[in-house]
């Protein structure tokens, strides 16, 4: 999309100039707002299914570098959890199992645990120090900063479904394993 026809009913008057101006202040927030909405209609979706787990959200999309949509049964708090995370202001959306660094220090890696999340998810990829696992995000888009896909995030009852499809995907491969690591290390 060329911008030269919007830069001329930009700058054609005084006011498309100042609603421009406001349209370009309010965007960020607009971003935001669109994926934390999302992320309640995911939780909403999920707990349903996921009885007992806990979920949240940390930073603002687009705003904040790494915001996250995080969830997990109340055992693993401070040692594991799962998450979708449009990182790198959303250029780079991936989800995975992410490990508290902070409390469980150099934990070994469980490697039955990459094995059994890239039987499901092929794209999985090799552990880093904050996660166990790390799948890019295929559907909607490894990118949400496209237009294209903050409207289907905003309006598209299919692409949360397929989210949530996908993040409880996650769970059921992962959790029976999270529970055995948590109960090790608690005893």
């Amino acid at each position: 999309m060329s911008s030269d026809p919007i830069q001329k009913l930009i700058l054609k008057n005084k006011n498309n100039f100042r609603i421009a101006a406001a349209i370009g202040e309010a965007w960020p927030e607009i971003r935001a707002q669109i994926v934390e909405e999302f992320f309640k209609r995911l939780e909403t979706r999920m707990k349903p299914r996921l009885k007992g787990w806990t979920f949240g959200s940390e930073e603002r999309f687009g705003i904040d570098p790494y915001p996250s949509f995080h969830f997990l049964k109340p055992p693993w708090r401070d040692q594991y959890g799962l998450c979708l995370q449009p990182g790198d202001y959303g250029r780079r959306v991936v989800m995975g199992i992410y490990r508290e660094t902070n409390t469980i220090g150099r934990r070994a890696f469980a490697p039955e645990l990459l094995e059994a999340v890239s039987k499901r998810f092929p794209l999985a990829k090799e552990r880093r120090p904050w996660w166990e696992a790390l799948i890019p995000m295929q559907s909607p888009s490894a990118d949400w900063r496209q237009i294209h896909v903050l409207w289907q995030l905003k309006s598209d009852a299919k692409v949360c479904s397929d989210v949530t499809d996908q993040l409880l995907d996650l769970a059921e491969v992962s959790a029976p394993i999270l529970d055995r690591i948590v109960r090790k290390y608690r005893k």
